[in-house]
């Protein structure tokens, strides 16, 4: 018996990773911009949003401006910055000088700049919208924070990383709800250690508040993608397969409407 068989990528549809980390938890080496490159185009990926951590921030966002510099087709860049730099002047130089809109931030870092991380976490957010960032990236499990800032910070974006549940996949459904009910969080599928409860995830949150990420450069985006292509096929929870325009929004559709690439 024959299966239906579609193309790994629709045409017309622009595939956006919407995380790649230039560096491996902070190390990083000749040659990995080419790496990355190769990955996309095993994958089909036609542009990623590139950021660097785990490093000091003025030398985190030097490296993603020169990736961007020699690649500005394929790589669309994020700022990163912590507690304990300068950060107020990072903010201002990524903004003012490089023009950047996205700002990716971590809880592994953020914990390090006052005893209440949530209150470094709103200084850090509260001068950034000040000063012109749209777009925050964010990695903290902490649902109540999470929703917290979101309130507080309304005229920001925010995108959770690992469907905002990294390696706590039985939180993902409250996440999910919290992206319906949110106008302006969004999730993020890198890494999702649950990746079958996927299919149920995009009924639960919706197919346009999901974008497709890869996590690399730890994680393959090939391996990552599949995730989401695996999705169009018969799922485990019988839920309906993604449709064509569910397909496109999630891997690159979204992505391009918050960045401004349309």
């Amino acid at each position: 018996m024959g299966g239906v068989r579609f193309a790994a990528t629709l045409t017309g549809t622009m595939i956006i990773d919407g995380m790649m980390h230039l560096e491996v938890v902070g190390q990083y080496w000749d040659g990995l911009l080419e790496e990355v490159l190769e990955h996309y185009d095993a994958a089909g990926i036609d542009k990623g949003v590139v950021l660097n951590t785990w490093m000091p921030s003025r030398e985190s966002n030097d490296r993603t401006m020169a990736a961007c510099t020699q690649y500005p087709d394929r790589f669309v860049p994020f700022g990163h910055v912590r507690p304990v730099d300068d950060w107020q002047s990072e903010l201002t130089r990524m903004t003012q000088e490089f023009g950047w809109i996205g700002l990716k931030l971590h809880q592994g870092e953020l914990r390090h700049g006052q005893p209440d991380m949530l209150t470094a976490t709103r200084d850090i957010v509260a001068r950034a919208g000040e000063l012109g960032i749209r777009l925050v990236k964010i990695h903290l499990a902490n649902y109540e924070a999470v929703d917290s800032l979101a309130q507080e910070f309304p005229q920001l974006t925010w995108i959770l990383p690992h469907m905002g549940c990294y390696f706590h996949g039985q939180e993902m459904q409250r996440y999910c709800e919290l992206a319906r009910t949110r106008p302006n969080v969004y999730l993020d599928t890198s890494t999702t250690d649950r990746y079958a409860d996927l299919d149920r995830a995009v009924r639960w949150a919706g197919a346009d508040k999901i974008t497709f990420a890869s996590d690399g450069a730890l994680f393959s985006p090939l391996v990552e993608k599949s995730k989401i292509d695996t999705l169009r096929l018969p799922t485990p929870h019988r839920v309906p397969r993604l449709t064509d325009d569910e397909y496109a929004m999630i891997m690159g559709g979204t992505m391009a409407r918050l960045l401004g690439l349309h």
